[in-house]
Parts: C-alpha cells; sequence; structure tokens
C-alpha cells in the first residue's frame, strides 16, 4: 500500500494548519494471533523489528497493531481512498479574505429568557421555492490568532418562514457545535429532500457561547446565509432583521446587510484542476484614482443578459491585499452595436473591496451584444503608489449561464499581456477562461456542496485516525501487561524456585534431623539408661564404690545430654516442651544428688527462644551446671529464671567453695562461659565468695536485632 498525502487541517483554537499525525501512513495488517504463543510472537517481532526511530515509521506500538489488527488494514485503505478524493475538492483558507465580516449581536445572557429570541429574520423580496440553506460561520482575527467559528452559537435553529414569519418548515437543529474539530469554519449546509415555497429564513440561536475577551457578553454571529432556488442564491441582498440583541461596536465589520451580502471567509468558488498559468488581468498603472479604465467584450450576437459576476483579482504573492484593484465605483452598460451613442448602463456598484469574494450585480434581462465595465474611481491603496484596475474573471450571465466563456475582453491603451515574477501570467484572455486565480471557478451552489463534502470526508478521516490512536493505544497497553507479566512471571520463578529449594531443603534437613533424633533417643538413650541401671544393680549388689557412682553420675550426664541434643534437634511440634521447662528438667537429671530448686515466673514459663539462642543457652546452662557439681563441693543450688521487659534473665547460685579472686580474674576461668555468652549477646555477671559459694547471672536482650543476629549464627552454623 503506497503513502498517503495527508493534508493538514484546522485547530480551532487557532485556525492554524497542523499536520496529521504519520501513524497513519501503514496499512499492511496480518490478522489476529491467538493464543499465549502467537501474542508472545507479535510482541517480539513488533519490538524486534527494524529501526523504530525513523521520522516516517510508526513506533513499535505501531508495528504491532499494524501486523496484528485485522481492524488496521481495513482503516488504512479507506484513509487511502479518502486522500485523493480530498484532493479534488475545494479547502477553507485560513489567510484573512477581506470583504465584509457578517453581523454579530450582543446578548447578557447564553439563554434567551422568556419570551426573547436570540434570531436573525431573512426576507426575500418574493417567495421561492428552496431546496438548499447554507450558513457561513464569522471569522474574527485578534491577538490569539484566528476564530473561524466567532459567536457561533452552540444550538441553533434553522427554519423556512413565510412573508409573515410564520414557520412553514423545519430546516437544521444542531447541538454542541464545536464537538467536530474538523468544522473548523466549514459551512453547515442542509439539504431539503422537497423543495419548500418560502418568503424568508430564521436562524435562532438556542444557546450562545461567551465572548472570551469581555466578562458577561454572548455574541450571536454569522458571515453570511444562504438560500439557494437551484443556482440562484434567493437571499443575496434580502431584508435582514435582528429579533434582539445589540450590534458589536464595529459597524464597518458587522452589519444586518452583511449577512446576504454574499461576501463570505471561504474565498472564490473555486474548485482544484489542473495548473492553469493565467491569474487574470490587471490594468496599466494610473496616476490619480479618478482616471477611469474600462473592459469591453463582443458577445458575436445579440443575447439576452440579465447579470454580470465579477471574480476579484488575487496577487501571487503576499505584497497585495485581498481584492486588490477592484474598483471602488464601476458601471456596467451593454450595447447592440457599440456605437457611441448606443450604450446604456444596466447597473452601477459604489461600495469598498469585496476581497475574495465574487460580485453578483443583477439587472431586469437586455438584448445586446457588446458590454462594458467601467471603472470610474479605481483602487489605490496608498498616496504614493498608482492606481489600478484588475479582475481574475468576467462572468456574463443569461438565466445562470455564463455567455461569456472565451470571448474577447479588449481594453484600448491599457497594460499588454505581461508575466509576475513567480511565472504566472496577466493577460485579459484570463477574464474569460472560466478559471480564477487558483482554481476552476463554479457556481456558488456547487462550490457550498463541495466544501459540505470535504467536511464529511475530513470528519470521516479524524474518526480513522483517532480510531487508529486508539488501536495502537490498546495494543500498546496489552504489550505493555504482557511484557509486565512476563517480568512478573521470571521474577516470581527468580524468587520462588530459590525459597521452594531452601523450603525442601529445610524439610529435608528436617527429616534428617528426625531420624538422627529418633536414632539417638532410641539407640544411644536406651544403651545409656540400660548402663545406668546396670550400674544401679551392681552397687545394691557389690556395695558402693567410687567408680559405680562415677559410672552413674557419668551415665546420668550423657542421658541428659543425649535429652538436649534431641530436644534442640526437634525444634518444633506437639512433644516439645518450653525452653525454662527443658531447663528444669536438665536441673532435675543434673543435680540429682545434690539438694536444689528451681524457680521462674510465669513470663519465663511461656518464652520461647530462637534455636540458635536454644543452643548456646543449653551448652552455657550444662557447663554451668558441670562446674558446680565438679568443683565448687556444694551441697545446694538454687536456680531462678524470669522474664522481664527486653531481657531473659538466669541465675545459678551455689554454697560450694566458691573462686579466689585471683583464679576468677585468669582469662582462662570460665572461659567457656564467657563464651556461650557473647554467642547470646548476653551480659554475664559472676560473683563468688570463698565463704559463700558463687552466683552466675545471665542477661539475655530480647529485641529483634539480636533475634535476626541469632537466625544469622543459625544459618551459617548450617552451612559450615
Amino acid at each position: 500500500m503506497g503513502k498517503m498525502d495527508f493534508e493538514g487541517f484546522c485547530d480551532t483554537a487557532s485556525g492554524r494548519e497542523i499536520g496529521i499525525s504519520s501513524l497513519a501512513k501503514f496499512a499492511l495488517g496480518c490478522g489476529h494471533m491467538s493464543g499465549v504463543l502467537g501474542f508472545i510472537q507479535a510482541f517480539t517481532l513488533a519490538v524486534l523489528v527494524a529501526d523504530a526511530g525513523a521520522a516516517d515509521e510508526p513506533g513499535w506500538d505501531g508495528r504491532l497493531a499494524q501486523k496484528c489488527s485485522g481492524r488496521w488494514s481495513v482503516i488504512q485503505r479507506e484513509l487511502t481512498e479518502i486522500s485523493p478524493q480530498l484532493e479534488k475538492l475545494p479547502h477553507i483558507p485560513i489567510a484573512d479574505q477581506g470583504g465584509t465580516g457578517g453581523h454579530a449581536s450582543n446578548h447578557s445572557e447564553a439563554l434567551p429568557t422568556g419570551d426573547s429570541r436570540y434570531a436573525f429574520d431573512i426576507h426575500w423580496p418574493k417567495e421561492a421555492t428552496v431546496d438548499l440553506v447554507a450558513l457561513v460561520p464569522a471569522r474574527r482575527y485578534d491577538a490569539k490568532g484566528l476564530d473561524p467559528q466567532y459567536g457561533m452559537p452552540q444550538a441553533f435553529t434553522v427554519e423556512l418562514i413565510d412573508a409573515k414569519g410564520a414557520v412553514i418548515r423545519g430546516v437544521g437543529k444542531e447541538a454542541d457545535t464545536r464537538k467536530n474539530p474538523m468544522r473548523c469554519g466549514h459551512p453547515f449546509v442542509y439539504h431539503l429532500p422537497l423543495a419548500v415555497q418560502a418568503a424568508g429564513l430564521r436562524i435562532s440561536a438556542n444557546r450562545l457561547n461567551s465572548d472570551y475577551q469581555e466578562e458577561g457578553v454572548f455574541v450571536h454571529a454569522w458571515a453570511e446565509a444562504m438560500a439557494f432556488e437551484g443556482d440562484r442564491n434567493v437571499a443575496l441582498g434580502a431584508e435582514v432583521k435582528s429579533l434582539s440583541g445589540a450590534t458589536l461596536p464595529a459597524p464597518w465589520r458587522w452589519d444586518l446587510s452583511f449577512l446576504v451580502d454574499g461576501e463570505t471567509p471561504l474565498g472564490l468558488p473555486e474548485i482544484p484542476a489542473a495548473a492553469h498559468a493565467n491569474i487574470g488581468w490587471i490594468s496599466a498603472a494610473h496616476t490619480a484614482a479618478n482616471e477611469a479604465a474600462s473592459l469591453i467584450v463582443d458577445l458575436g450576437e445579440l443575447q439576452w443578459l440579465d447579470s454580470v459576476r465579477l471574480i476579484p483579482a488575487k496577487s501571487p504573492t503576499t505584497d497585495l491585499p485581498s481584492g486588490f484593484g477592484f474598483p471602488r465605483r464601476l458601471i456596467i452598460s451593454a450595447s447592440a452595436t457599440a456605437e457611441p451613442g448606443d450604450w446604456a448602463t444596466l447597473a452601477e456598484r459604489d461600495s469598498g473591496n469585496p476581497g475574495h469574494s465574487p460580485v453578483l450585480l443583477s439587472f431586469n434581462p437586455v438584448h445586446a451584444r457588446h458590454l462594458k465595465i467601467e471603472a470610474v474611481q479605481l483602487w489605490k491603496a496608498f498616496d504614493e503608489y498608482p492606481a489600478f484596475f484588475a479582475l481574475s474573471e468576467v462572468e456574463i450571465l443569461s438565466a445562470g449561464k455564463n455567455i461569456g466563456l472565451d470571448k474577447g475582453f479588449h481594453s484600448t491603451g491599457e497594460m499588454n499581456d505581461f508575466a509576475t515574477s513567480s511565472g504566472k501570467f496577466w493577460t485579459s484572455a484570463a477574464l474569460s477562461d472560466g478559471f480564477g486565480p487558483e482554481g476552476k471557478l463554479v457556481t456558488t451552489r456547487e462550490w457550498i456542496l463541495q466544501l459540505d463534502q470535504r467536511l464529511a470526508l475530513e470528519t470521516r478521516r479524524d474518526d480513522l485516525l483517532t480510531e487508529a490512536a486508539s488501536l495502537v493505544a490498546w495494543w500498546r497497553r496489552t504489550a505493555q501487561i504482557a511484557g509486565a507479566l512476563l517480568v512478573l512471571t521470571g521474577a516470581f520463578f527468580i524468587i520462588s524456585l530459590p525459597i521452594r529449594y531452601r523450603l525442601t531443603a529445610r524439610h529435608e534437613l528436617t527429616a534428617v534431623r528426625e531420624r538422627i533424633a529418633g536414632d539417638l533417643h532410641d539407640e544411644v538413650g536406651s544403651n545409656l539408661g540400660s548402663i545406668q541401671m546396670f550400674a544401679d544393680l551392681a552397687e545394691g549388689r557389690a556395695g558402693a564404690s567410687d567408680e559405680l557412682r562415677r559410672i552413674q553420675r557419668i551415665a546420668a550426664e550423657t542421658v541428659s545430654a543425649v535429652r538436649d541434643i534431641v530436644w534442640l534437634l526437634r525444634p518444633t511440634g506437639d512433644h516439645r516442651i518450653g525452653t525454662v521447662e527443658h531447663l528444669r528438667e536438665t536441673s532435675s537429671i543434673m543435680l540429682e544428688t545434690l539438694k536444689w530448686s528451681f524457680t521462674a515466673n510465669e513470663e519465663a514459663w511461656q518464652t520461647v527462644l530462637p534455636e540458635a539462642a536454644n543452643r548456646d543457652l543449653f551448652l552455657y546452662f550444662r557447663e554451668a551446671l558441670h562446674n558446680v557439681i565438679r568443683h565448687a563441693k556444694a551441697l545446694t543450688v538454687v536456680i531462678h529464671a524470669e522474664k522481664t521487659a527486653g531481657f531473659f534473665r538466669l541465675v545459678i547460685a551455689d554454697d560450694g567453695v566458691g573462686i579466689d579472686a585471683d583464679r576468677l580474674a585468669r582469662p582462662a576461668t570460665l572461659r567457656a562461659l564467657r563464651q556461650r555468652s557473647e554467642a547470646l549477646h548476653a551480659e554475664l555477671q559472676i560473683e563468688s565468695n570463698p565463704e559463700k559459694g558463687t552466683q552466675l547471672t545471665l542477661i539475655i536482650p530480647m529485641n529483634e536485632r539480636l533475634k535476626n543476629s541469632w537466625s544469622g549464627n543459625s544459618i551459617r552454623r548450617k552451612v559450615t
């Protein structure tokens, strides 16, 4: 599919031309891909295809829509069909076309109140059969630029009326008129399926927009109102009456008569045509504006004439204003013989520059062969600038038909043909060639209908471009969501696989620990119990001895150690007892031959330390009890555990021989206890007196940082 030539469109806020997005230049689609695999393939293709940064290429999202949306190719095909159609249609000019501005009225409220009407009534001299009505929005240029729809009501109705003002037929009803961004000064055109006999037209504003330059002011304005009977605009020169409101304070621009004077901001009634070099005719330079200049045409034979339409000239450069060279005052006369005394005046015009609007001069039908257009007062914009008479085309009409086409015009003593710096030609042949300065001339009706056709095509094109942009946005969001899902899926596997591996490893480790704990409990524990039992039997038969007591003690300590190991290997389960309860049971086994007591507060009984902390605490506790049994020569041991705010405190006191100060000061004394207290991040307080025994106080902090530290120690020990 080839490239599309997208024309600009008008920005309604400023009247400037802006370009259509290039995304609509791409037409190929591939149909729908189904399934996740197909989508991922499409997504990958859209991201990886060549050179996403080229200025005339769509982005990755545009290519994704192009490849994967069946609707995309349909949109592009229709856009391609619209483009050549637009090239054949006239366009709405942006530059100032000169002429009058139409009529505008001020109102203090946006909505009519009571019996008031924000309306214009237009009455033509006699009833006509109307089959087409057109309204041209007014324009205003100010500091913000061009407003091509100045004073256009937000909602309005158009009705045909009789001579007394009674409504005969509704023509059109509009609401939210600024909703379509493509209108941008395009006329409102209403076709009547059946022609209606009417004497006038009423334009009623139902809701007005505010004037942004004046607070509390609401404007109702139109540039031109047209009602057609065939090709004839019956509203031209009609009587206009405003039913309410005050005229804006700019009488040279806004006037009731301007609403039906045939001058619009839409330019000349031309349509695009093949290249045409002739742009019109211009007279020789005159020193004064009152130096008359004339044009004469010979029709070849006597013919009936009823009107003349003059097309103003248009400068091929920007140094001259719209409608330059159009006479300030002109006279049209006709003759059957062209003899000096045989000329009869048909029409006169004494008015300002019409800009780029055709001027129609009608008169009673006359039978003549020769026609003369005499410029009595020439166009002279500046005192130091010469005066000129210039036209682009002269149409001599008979019942709407141009009988002056290709007829020869001459002007005695005037300027000969010459070329401009742009390659265009000023020549008398241009006055009857059927072309304006930029295209082929058509009737006002045909021109208005083609402008309306252009609006329909531009609106359709805008809808298609909006739909294409929506498709791109949808595929962009879909791709982003798919990408996000892929990322999340990858992240899930990246995170979950190690976690799963760790859980599996932990489960396997737990199983191993359970098996080891079971073996220790069932085999080693059972055997140690048997050794202790046989030692007791031997003592009963042979009597007590130091060796048997030593065997009993070692067996009891080993049984206690095995119980501790089994307890540590089984950190969870309904069979597991609490930390303090296990300390008490260990005490009962190891201190069986001594007098001992174990107390704890309620919070201590409920305390559960982490696995690593439990291990260090039990090793500390067993080492302390071993020291009491082996070295203290104590008779009584008192153990107390308590849990207070943020701390776990364990006190072990005996009435043994104590430790003298010099020995206690040595680093090797109680080294194992000190190492265990450091592993617990705890404070170890030692009080010893040879006469009163020894008291060990272990204070373990219970904050989260130390819990995490214990977990870290546990993990490192497992890795090791």
